[in-house]
């Protein structure tokens, strides 16, 4: 279980926030993320970050195909 969380545990660990959004597929057709995070306290600045970066990259209407 420790290895899932291999990318996240240093930010969980010093209390930064931090979230993932979708930002493509790749070549087998699954789904990759792109993680911001942002300094302590500073939730607005990663979601103004995350939101402008979702309506710029065009990713969000895709879906994978099955």
């Amino acid at each position: 279980m420790y290895l899932n969380d291999i990318f996240t545990i240093n930010v969980n660990l010093a209390g930064l926030p931090g979230m993932s959004v979708p930002c493509g597929f790749n070549k087998e057709g699954l789904p990759i993320g792109l993680q911001f995070i942002a300094n302590a306290f500073d939730e607005q600045n990663m979601l103004s970050c995350a939101y402008a970066y979702e309506q710029n990259a065009g990713v969000c209407p895709k879906h994978p195909a099955l």
